[in-house]
């Protein structure tokens, strides 16, 4: 219990302290947008990552209700739910694992943090998105 609670405890409530201490400030100055970052996992569950899952799950959830409530003052709150990225962490993974993971992503590449940043960027510049996750995953939970 204690491993779970960890990992929600430094997603979850993490991202909903930073959100709190910043929200009085932003509403002040009537500007200002939120990115979270979540995960497809938060998306689609994974075997062995239920703490992860319900972490990455509950910010989304948490971006849309600061969205809504946030909205009023001018204020927009979204995610970025990243699949595979090329990094450190993804490195560390056997051959066998990364092949399979391949298989899945339709454009048969892991991403990288540029990828990611782009995307904080165009969330940053665009003031009518609100309340969105965008998946950066190569089409690997495209419906």
């Amino acid at each position: 219990m204690a491993d779970f609670q960890e990992v929600v405890t430094t997603n979850l409530t993490g991202t909903f302290n930073v959100i709190k201490a910043c929200l009085r400030p932003m509403y002040k100055a009537r500007a200002g947008v939120f990115i979270n970052l979540a995960s497809v996992i938060g998306l689609t569950g994974n075997i062995g990552q239920a703490n992860y899952a319900a972490s990455k799950a509950g910010i989304i959830g948490l971006t849309k209700s600061v969205a809504k409530e946030a909205a009023m003052r001018g204020l927009r709150c979204n995610a970025i739910a990243p699949g595979m990225i090329d990094t450190a962490m993804t490195a560390a993974l056997a051959d066998k694992v990364k092949d399979g993971i391949l298989e899945q992503i339709p454009l048969k590449r892991f991403g990288n943090v540029e990828e990611v940043a782009q995307t904080a960027i165009f969330l940053a510049q665009n003031e009518y998105i609100t309340g969105q996750t965008i998946t950066v995953d190569g089409g690997l939970t495209m419906q």
